[in-house]
């Protein structure tokens, strides 16, 4: 029997909190998960792990009381029960990643013919940089029957300014937050080929048009008005409540500049989203009551089967 995904709720609370530890829930989630066995997971963290690097990287750290990954949970208004399962934190490297990074741009109309261009290997965390996690867990709405996951996380130091960039242009920094869910909730998402489920930057739903600067971009505060989503070093998450067993939200938050270039001269504006080396991915996914089925450890199984594949 086929069990199909219900979403809640989708909306998106615009409060700015004044600090993580004080962030009100607000959305912009999605969801996405893997298919895979248990010894594929296993390969794909294994070669996660042990891929040997030439340099320091960025880590992640967990501020006292914080687990990575959180508790399970257990639905208490559903029978039967189902179970919510979190993936543990991990960093991505982009690098591993721009080919599907820029198949969603396109996708969502955020392309050459649009004067929006991706930009690798230009902004670089520093090598000792963190990502602090100060808050990760999955809760349950107020009847006991769908479940949300909220992330906080600081990044220090913050990515730095690219140098040399062109004359008369602004930067400004963003997180550009990729979400991969099994369905195309609300209407929107892309199929991307040869990945599983639907595909898209957040921005609050929005399709890219010609380059007009941050405001109206892939970032996860364009789009918003007055403000009230989060730009490095800070993030908070909260994608609302979901339910139905097979569900899954995968998240990766990326620092990214974004540089804007008026038109003059005859030139069109342009836009170069400059993505730095490092993102955090993490996410969650819902199955069976623990007594149906066997639980197995799940990792952020699409996104790191990506760079995976690319090294294979």
């Amino acid at each position: 029997m086929v069990l199909s995904s219900v979403v809640v709720s989708r909306g998106r609370d615009q409060s700015v909190p004044t600090s993580l530890s004080e962030a009100t829930p607000r959305s912009r989630g999605s969801r996405l998960v893997g298919r895979f066995g248990p010894a594929l997971v296993g390969a794909l963290l294994v070669s996660a792990v042990l891929a040997p690097t030439a340099f320091s990287a960025p880590t992640i750290t967990t501020k006292a009381g914080v687990a990575n990954p959180p508790p399970n949970v257990q639905s208490t208004g559903l029978n039967p029960q189902q179970t919510a399962i979190a993936d543990k934190a991990v960093l991505v490297p982009v690098a591993d990643f721009s080919a599907i990074l820029q198949s969603t741009l396109t996708a969502q109309g955020f392309t050459a013919a649009n004067n929006w261009t991706l930009v690798n290997n230009v902004a670089t965390l520093d090598d000792n940089a963190t990502f602090n996690i100060t808050a990760y867990n999955i809760s349950l709405n107020p009847g006991g029957t769908a479940f949300g996951e909220t992330m906080d996380f600081t990044l220090s130091p913050n990515l730095a300014q690219p140098g040399n960039l062109p004359a008369g242009s602004t930067a400004t920094l963003h997180w550009l937050q990729i979400l991969n869910d099994d369905q195309r909730y609300g209407n929107f998402g892309y199929a991307i080929g040869g990945q599983q489920g639907f595909w898209q930057l957040d921005n609050g739903d929005f399709v890219g048009g010609p380059a007009a600067g941050a405001g109206t971009g892939p970032y996860y505060d364009s789009n918003a008005p007055g403000g009230g989503f989060s730009t490095p070093p800070g993030f908070h998450d909260f994608p609302r409540y979901y339910a139905g067993v097979g569900s899954y939200l995968h998240f990766l938050a990326i620092p990214t500049w974004d540089v804007f270039t008026p038109a003059g001269g005859g030139n069109p504006a342009t836009e170069s989203i400059m993505v730095g080396n490092y993102g955090i991915a993490w996410g969650f996914k819902i199955v069976p009551e623990p007594s149906s089925i066997t639980l197995i450890a799940f990792g952020v199984v699409a996104i790191i089967g990506v760079a995976w594949k690319r090294r294979k």
